[in-house]
């Protein structure tokens, strides 16, 4: 593998791109971080990582906890609200940093992707599969009901791709941005990791 290789994992829900970003890690043996961000961006922007959880790769863009960005609730000033916006720019601190001070590293969502491209040896994949195959999926692991599984594919999928969307002002999931789009329903995820791994050779 490449010295300095970054590696940059956007999934479709149920596609299995964490647990794709996981093994990579095990065979490359270098760091992943996906949800790990969340103590990190925690911490820098002074919020709880209840708070980072619930709006980390959420299009609720303006407005925090109900209140427009600006809004002058509780005499707080406008630089002392952490809008979303505010959010995603200290999470594009943490994923640069990272990038810094890591000689390889894989990011999962996060839109590392776009925050990173400038990076030499950055190399951005988006694993998908059939709706059908990720809420069959979805059922197994987390025992909801088909019509309960179908809603959250279809709920979250909207929330990547809008968050993406509207963060970067490119389009999520378009082939065009990627060096590689990858069915894990056709590969799984082993053959997927052993591919992406020739790839950046």
């Amino acid at each position: 593998m490449k010295e300095n290789a970054i590696i940059c994992i956007s999934r479709e829900f149920g596609s299995g791109g964490r647990e794709l970003g996981d093994r990579l890690g095990e065979m490359l043996g270098i760091p992943v971080y996906g949800k790990e961000l969340i103590a990190k961006v925690a911490e820098k922007s002074d919020m709880s990582e209840e708070y980072v959880k619930n709006h980390e790769e959420n299009p609720s863009y303006s407005h925090i906890l109900g209140v427009p960005i600006g809004h002058p609730a509780l005499g707080v000033q406008y630089n002392e609200i952490i809008t979303p916006e505010k959010l995603f720019f200290v999470q594009t601190e943490v994923i640069r940093q990272i990038a810094d001070e890591e000689k390889s590293c894989i990011f999962v969502g996060r839109c590392a992707d776009i925050i990173l491209q400038d990076r030499e040896n950055c190399y951005s994949f988006f694993v998908h599969a059939p709706r059908e195959y990720r809420i069959e999926k979805i059922m197994q692991t987390e025992n909801l009901s088909r019509r309960e599984a179908k809603k959250k594919v279809k709920q979250i999928d909207w929330e990547r791709s809008s968050y993406h969307d509207y963060y970067t002002g490119i389009k999520w999931g378009h082939p065009s941005n990627y060096e590689l789009v990858i069915n894990t329903a056709k590969t799984g995820i082993d053959r997927a990791a052993r591919v992406i791994v020739e790839y950046i050779r």
